[in-house]
């Protein structure tokens, strides 16, 4: 009864609303149309045709380069602005050649707030030099840290989430749908990163590719520890044949304490970050708003 009522609901797309005759577009669909999204723009095919322009015309350091390595960061990062390895390339191959050009521009600008204040500054060959090889490191490493920031926001808006989903995941297959349709039917309800991850999954299911792996995958391409926990739980679940939801509500609750634990610690580690701002910031300003007039009176009494 469950197969017949996971087969009947784990369709291949979503239904479109009829309301209005406008088609609603879902996480699926961003999930399965998201090359076509990216060619629709003239910004896109633009940077498109140069990012091929800049990487066409060195084919040496694209054999060179690991892409597969680069694919799998993008994908952990959730493909912005829909990126190609291709496209990151080219995107560190411009930020090589343009931070050099803003760090040589500064380089003026250091010398005349020097000379207002006073200060011997000779700008000479060393210093363009460094300049030049200091924004192109720079450039370098900046797409890669701007991957990374961006991954780690993904990892935190997937960790927040998972809860809540997992608690309507839990009440899908209470209510007698089968694990992947509610899986689905969830996760059409959120928009959100962990939505489309899980999409992605049941759309590698639907190609042919094993629960268990397609499960494995998804932990291993998000790269967090309660997720990686709550898919090990769902495959040794299938694989002994225990109940699903029990095991939905157990990760529902672990998660929720999990938070609550998180919770208390960032609220713990509030005070110490706060020292920083009022001892540089707030205290001065007190310290001038009290003992200002105190110390005017105390100058003034003795000049």
């Amino acid at each position: 009864m469950a197969e017949t009522t996971e087969s009947a609901t784990f369709s291949p797309r979503p239904q479109s609303s009829r309301r209005g005759g406008k088609k609603r577009h879902t996480p699926l669909d961003r999930v399965l149309s998201a090359g076509d999204k990216r060619e629709s723009s003239f910004a896109s095919r633009m940077w498109r045709a140069i990012a091929d322009t800049l990487t066409g015309s060195s084919n040496a350091l694209l054999r060179n380069v690991n892409q597969d390595d680069i694919r799998y960061r993008l994908l952990r990062a959730g493909f912005p602005y829909g990126m190609r390895a291709r496209d990151f390339l080219a995107f560190k191959m411009m930020m090589m050649g343009l931070c050099p050009v803003l760090f040589v521009l500064c380089l003026p600008i250091l010398d005349y707030i020097f000379t207002l204040l006073g200060i011997d500054w000779n700008v000479n060959f060393v210093w363009w030099l460094g300049a030049i090889l200091i924004g192109a490191f720079y450039g370098f490493k900046f797409p890669d840290i701007w991957l990374s920031i961006l991954t780690r926001q993904r990892q935190l808006s997937i960790q927040l989430a998972l809860p809540d989903m997992i608690d309507l995941i839990a009440v899908s297959v209470e209510a007698g749908l089968g694990l992947y349709a509610g899986i689905q039917r969830v996760s059409m309800r959120f928009d959100n990163a962990l939505s489309e991850e899980f999409l992605r999954m049941i759309h590698e299911v639907r190609l042919g590719r094993s629960r268990a792996d397609a499960m494995r995958d998804l932990a291993r391409r998000v790269d967090l520890d309660d997720l990686t926990t709550f898919t090990t739980s769902l495959v040794q679940a299938e694989l002994l044949g225990l109940a699903v939801a029990n095991v939905l509500r157990v990760q529902s609750v672990r998660l929720r304490e999990k938070r609550s634990q998180r919770a208390r610690e960032q609220a713990q580690k509030a005070p110490v970050k706060m020292i920083f701002p009022l001892v540089f910031f707030i205290f001065p300003a007190l310290f001038v708003v009290i003992l200002g007039p105190a110390a005017i009176r105390v100058i003034a009494t003795r000049f």
